[in-house]
Protein backbone atom coordinates (compact mmCIF):
# COMPACT_ATOMS: atom_id res chain seq x y z
CA UNK A 1 0.00 0.00 0.00
CA UNK A 2 1.28 3.58 -0.95
CA UNK A 3 2.53 5.67 2.17
CA UNK A 4 1.61 9.29 2.36
CA UNK A 5 4.88 11.67 3.04
CA UNK A 6 3.23 13.82 5.29
CA UNK A 7 4.83 13.25 8.68
CA UNK A 8 8.29 12.30 6.87
CA UNK A 9 11.32 13.81 9.19
CA UNK A 10 14.71 14.95 8.57
CA UNK A 11 16.92 14.69 12.22
CA UNK A 12 20.89 15.74 12.28
CA UNK A 13 22.36 13.36 15.32
CA UNK A 14 23.70 15.61 17.57
CA UNK A 15 27.33 15.56 17.75
CA UNK A 16 30.00 17.30 19.52
CA UNK A 17 29.10 19.20 22.74
CA UNK A 18 25.40 19.42 21.33
CA UNK A 19 22.62 18.41 24.06
CA UNK A 20 19.77 17.50 21.44
CA UNK A 21 19.21 16.22 18.01
CA UNK A 22 18.24 18.76 15.47
CA UNK A 23 14.96 18.45 13.80
CA UNK A 24 15.20 20.44 10.28
CA UNK A 25 11.51 21.63 10.43
CA UNK A 26 9.22 22.52 8.22
CA UNK A 27 10.60 20.74 5.60
CA UNK A 28 8.10 20.94 1.99
CA UNK A 29 10.41 18.86 0.32
CA UNK A 30 13.24 16.99 0.59
CA UNK A 31 14.82 15.41 -2.87
CA UNK A 32 15.08 11.74 -3.81
CA UNK A 33 18.03 9.84 -2.82
CA UNK A 34 19.94 7.83 -6.05
CA UNK A 35 23.07 5.79 -5.65
CA UNK A 36 24.97 5.56 -8.98
CA UNK A 37 27.93 3.48 -9.81
CA UNK A 38 30.85 3.54 -11.79
CA UNK A 39 31.88 1.34 -14.54
CA UNK A 40 35.25 0.23 -15.14
CA UNK A 41 36.04 -1.03 -18.58
CA UNK A 42 37.90 -4.49 -18.70
CA UNK A 43 37.80 -5.21 -22.39
CA UNK A 44 40.35 -7.05 -23.45
CA UNK A 45 41.98 -7.66 -27.02
CA UNK A 46 40.83 -11.55 -26.31
CA UNK A 47 37.04 -10.56 -25.14
CA UNK A 48 34.45 -13.05 -26.72
CA UNK A 49 31.95 -11.74 -28.64
CA UNK A 50 32.61 -8.12 -30.00
CA UNK A 51 31.40 -6.49 -26.69
CA UNK A 52 32.69 -4.79 -24.42
CA UNK A 53 33.44 -5.77 -20.68
CA UNK A 54 32.44 -3.68 -17.76
CA UNK A 55 32.64 -4.31 -13.88
CA UNK A 56 31.52 -1.98 -10.74
CA UNK A 57 33.16 0.82 -9.53
CA UNK A 58 32.57 3.11 -6.51
CA UNK A 59 29.33 3.54 -6.09
CA UNK A 60 28.03 7.54 -4.67
CA UNK A 61 24.96 8.50 -3.06
CA UNK A 62 25.11 11.90 -4.50
CA UNK A 63 23.15 14.47 -2.65
CA UNK A 64 19.68 15.34 -1.23
CA UNK A 65 18.14 18.59 -1.83
CA UNK A 66 15.70 20.42 0.53
CA UNK A 67 13.34 22.80 0.54
CA UNK A 68 11.25 24.25 3.81
CA UNK A 69 8.88 27.18 5.14
CA UNK A 70 11.10 29.91 7.41
CA UNK A 71 8.74 29.75 10.42
CA UNK A 72 11.88 31.33 12.36
CA UNK A 73 15.44 31.92 11.57
CA UNK A 74 16.93 28.88 13.98
CA UNK A 75 17.20 26.45 11.52
CA UNK A 76 18.55 28.59 8.57
CA UNK A 77 21.14 29.85 11.02
CA UNK A 78 22.07 26.47 12.20
CA UNK A 79 22.20 25.32 8.33
CA UNK A 80 24.64 27.94 7.68
CA UNK A 81 26.51 27.37 10.49
CA UNK A 82 26.87 23.65 9.83
CA UNK A 83 27.68 25.01 5.77
CA UNK A 84 30.74 27.27 7.35
CA UNK A 85 31.97 23.96 9.21
CA UNK A 86 32.10 21.23 6.46
CA UNK A 87 31.48 18.58 8.96
CA UNK A 88 29.90 15.18 8.12
CA UNK A 89 27.26 14.54 10.14
CA UNK A 90 24.67 11.71 10.74
CA UNK A 91 21.18 12.62 9.39
CA UNK A 92 18.21 9.93 9.90
CA UNK A 93 15.15 10.38 7.09
CA UNK A 94 12.13 8.81 8.83
CA UNK A 95 8.68 7.87 6.95
CA UNK A 96 6.05 7.86 9.10
CA UNK A 97 5.71 4.01 8.47
CA UNK A 98 9.06 3.95 10.67
CA UNK A 99 11.13 3.51 8.02
CA UNK A 100 13.83 5.20 8.39
CA UNK A 101 17.53 6.25 6.02
CA UNK A 102 20.68 7.04 7.90
CA UNK A 103 23.12 9.00 6.64
CA UNK A 104 26.68 11.15 6.80
CA UNK A 105 26.63 14.01 5.19
CA UNK A 106 28.21 17.73 5.17
CA UNK A 107 25.45 20.89 4.23
CA UNK A 108 26.99 21.79 1.40
CA UNK A 109 24.33 24.85 0.68
CA UNK A 110 21.95 26.46 2.77
CA UNK A 111 20.11 29.89 1.90
CA UNK A 112 16.94 31.28 1.52
CA UNK A 113 14.41 31.45 -1.24
CA UNK A 114 13.31 34.75 -3.01
CA UNK A 115 11.43 37.42 -1.30
CA UNK A 116 8.02 37.43 -3.79
CA UNK A 117 5.12 39.67 -2.92
CA UNK A 118 2.73 36.85 -3.12
CA UNK A 119 5.50 34.01 -1.61
CA UNK A 120 6.47 33.02 1.88
CA UNK A 121 10.01 33.17 3.31
CA UNK A 122 11.50 29.63 2.39
CA UNK A 123 14.82 27.85 2.92
CA UNK A 124 16.55 25.47 0.41
CA UNK A 125 19.98 23.67 1.48
CA UNK A 126 21.76 20.65 -0.24
CA UNK A 127 23.09 17.86 1.96
CA UNK A 128 26.25 15.98 0.18
CA UNK A 129 26.25 12.35 1.13
CA UNK A 130 29.22 10.75 2.44
CA UNK A 131 29.59 6.89 2.43
CA UNK A 132 26.74 4.38 2.46
CA UNK A 133 23.79 5.23 3.29
CA UNK A 134 21.69 2.61 5.28
CA UNK A 135 17.91 1.90 4.55
CA UNK A 136 15.99 0.12 7.22
CA UNK A 137 12.61 -0.67 6.02
CA UNK A 138 9.34 -1.86 8.31
CA UNK A 139 8.48 -5.16 7.36
CA UNK A 140 4.65 -5.73 6.69
CA UNK A 141 2.85 -7.90 10.09
CA UNK A 142 1.43 -11.16 9.59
Amino acid sequence: MAERTLGVTLTKTMSGDETEDLVIGSLTNIGELKIDGEEIEVTTLDSDGGYREYIPGFRDAGEISLEGILNDDETLSKLIALQGTGSIEEYTIETTSGATLVFNAFVKSAGHTAFEIDGVRGYTGTLRISGAPVFTGVSASA
